[in-house]
């Protein structure tokens, strides 16, 4: 994504500024709002000071900034884009378009957005409004072409690229785009020289070096490939995309200890990451660690359940000896008639579990999720499923979750790991989370209204299940740092109430607002214990079910944890209907 440069009013703000008797307005300093200026402007150096220093811009009197107001509202538009806060990203781009409809970076920033939610349609109108207000920049043929590509449209995207490179040949974005319609195609000589273009004009260029590592790879030019993927980590040491793309040629060197060692730091960056677990079970096949390839490629199954030929190398590792998956048991759908209604039914799912935290780690995320997903599928859902997510792997799960939950009937969002509350509004951590400050709070974690919304927009029916309440020490941190501070800060534990508006909506909580649920001592915590121990009974509707999941908690608890629900549900809804 390539933010918007070109807005050439921006170079003559200082200088109206400091000329103008507006500088002076208010006994505001001239030399303050220059300094504020540049730093709004810096929105691909750093997003986040430039989404304050906008903000702290756009509160100066009107007077003193008049029309230079919509270039503020579309530079923090823009850094909101990099931020990934696409929501508050739209309102800044249309206040900035209705103060000057003619604002080009506008344009390109709200086209970015349409573009992530794979709106094409719209992301291509506003780059050809870009294009119309100023032809000579580069910038929206570039963000043309990659919707172009994203829509497979191969002779359309490497034209805009094209383009883009005539009118800037030092674009290096724009090579490295052409390239990647080149490797689709398979063009893969064409591809490696525009990827050595991009590598000659910017030599730290990561991914240029990753995508022409992938290329060799393709071309069994395999020491070329580990040459760029070495320059990669040495340049971005956690880069896991040249982490796991160096496992797969050290594999098919068939130096698989190698192999080994490159995804394992890659899944120690995404566990999520299914190429890099994938390959370290073909890894770990060669090498005779039956039971670890199975682990791996169960581990994926759970969270892709047509994966390649995952299923097949299962198969095989589990007949040459590697141990038998934990039993699964499901109560039987014997009815031909429920069975028929679930296939009628679209059921989608989006389930995650967090625990890998470094330093409140969890036992028992990981099992839950595996086990809640495996179980969703067993039930006719397609299931999206994350492990130990950071904030951009929670990001990119949820995405892929979109795209498959549009128009279903029923989805269900499955959350196991750590949350908080703050000042009354909820929080998923993810397994990266940052909780020094409020601002942390805001930027580093995932906020469960926001997601809730996203997976409320999806579907007929949804339902959400929360197991995230556990108690952890990062509410305690934030209390502390913002004591130190003398800043006031609720005493509350777990999770707050929240509001269902939503009709045909179901939100339950592992235990009661402002309190902690246990992680459990066994495979998985109570709530998801009873949750799975009670899903396949047949007839039963969703609302009954859960109490009944409530009842058995409360027994499994001691009566110290109880679950709590929050319905707009207007329709009833099975997970296996009667029979």
């Amino acid at each position: 994504m390539t933010l918007a440069k070109g807005l050439a009013a921006m170079a003559m703000l200082a200088c109206a500024l400091l000329a103008g008797p507006a500088g002076a307005a208010g006994g505001i300093n001239p030399a303050t709002i220059e300094a504020l200026w540049q730093s709004c402007r810096a929105v691909e150096k750093d997003p986040a000071a430039s989404v304050k220093a906008c903000g702290q811009f756009l509160d100066l009197p009107e007077s003193t900034i008049g029309q230079f107001r919509t270039y503020a509202f579309s530079n923090r538009g823009n850094a909101l884009v990099a931020l990934r806060r696409y929501d508050e990203a739209l309102a800044d781009l249309a206040e900035a378009l209705r103060l000057n409809p003619a604002n080009e970076g506008a344009y390109i920033g709200r086209g970015n957005i349409h573009s992530v939610r794979g709106e094409n349609d719209l992301a291509l109108k506003d780059f050809d409004q870009a294009i119309k207000i100023n032809p000579r920049d580069a910038n929206p043929y570039h963000d043309r072409g990659n919707v172009f590509f994203n829509r497979g449209q191969s002779e359309e995207a490497i034209k805009s690229y094209s383009e883009a490179i005539r009118l800037d040949p030092k674009f290096f974005n724009a090579y490295s785009g052409r390239a990647n319609v080149y490797t689709e195609l398979k063009q893969y000589d064409r591809a490696v020289t525009d990827l050595s273009s991009a590598i000659r004009l910017n030599p730290n260029y990561v991914n240029a070096y990753i995508n022409r590592g992938n290329v060799y790879t393709l071309q069994n030019r395999l020491d070329e490939a580990i040459a760029d993927y070495d320059r990669a980590v040495s340049l971005k040491p956690d880069a896991m995309l040249a982490l796991s793309g160096r496992g797969g040629a050290y594999g098919t060197k068939k130096d698989f200890a190698r192999a080994v060692a490159d995804f394992t730091k890659a899944l120690a960056l995404d566990p999520s990451y299914l190429n890099a677990r994938y390959g370290r079970g073909q890894a770990y096949k060669e090498l005779g660690k039956l039971d670890l390839a199975a682990a791996d490629f169960r581990n994926v199954l759970a969270q892709k359940s047509d994966f390649l030929d995952t299923r097949d190398l299962l198969e095989q590792v589990e007949k040459n000896g590697a141990a038998a998956a934990p039993v699964q048991t499901i109560t039987a759908i014997h009815s031909a008639g429920a069975l028929a209604a679930i296939k009628a039914q679209r059921r989608v799912a989006l389930v995650i579990g967090n625990g890998a935290y470094p330093q409140a780690p969890l036992t028992n995320p990981h099992n839950d999720a595996a086990d809640v997903s495996a179980r969703l599928q067993q039930l006719g859902f397609e299931v999206v499923t994350g492990y130990d997510l950071t904030l951009a792997g929670f990001s990119d799960t949820v995405d892929r979750f979109v795209a498959k939950a549009q128009g279903a009937d029923v989805a269900v969002f499955y959350y196991s790991g750590h949350a908080m509350q703050v000042e009354g509004e909820n929080w998923l951590l993810p397994v990266d989370t940052r909780v020094r400050s409020l601002f942390d709070v805001q930027q580093f974690n995932v906020s469960l209204q926001r997601l809730l919304n996203t997976v409320d927009s999806q579907a007929k029916t949804t339902l959400v299940f929360l197991d995230g309440c556990r108690n952890n020490p990062f509410a305690d941190a934030l209390k502390a740092q913002l004591k130190a501070q003398n800043r006031a800060y609720a005493d509350t534990r777990g999770l707050a109430r929240i509001k269902v508006d939503s009709p045909d909506t179901l939100v339950v909580f592992a235990t009661q607002p402002n309190d902690v649920a246990a992680d459990g001592s066994g495979r998985n915590s109570p709530f998801t214990r009873a949750f799975l121990d009670n899903v396949g009974t047949p007839g039963v509707e969703v609302e009954t079910l859960m109490k009944r999941v409530t009842a058995d908690v409360k027994t499994a608890t001691a009566d110290k944890q109880r679950p709590e629900r929050l319905s707009g549900l207007t329709t009833e809804f099975y997970f296996v209907p009667p029979n």
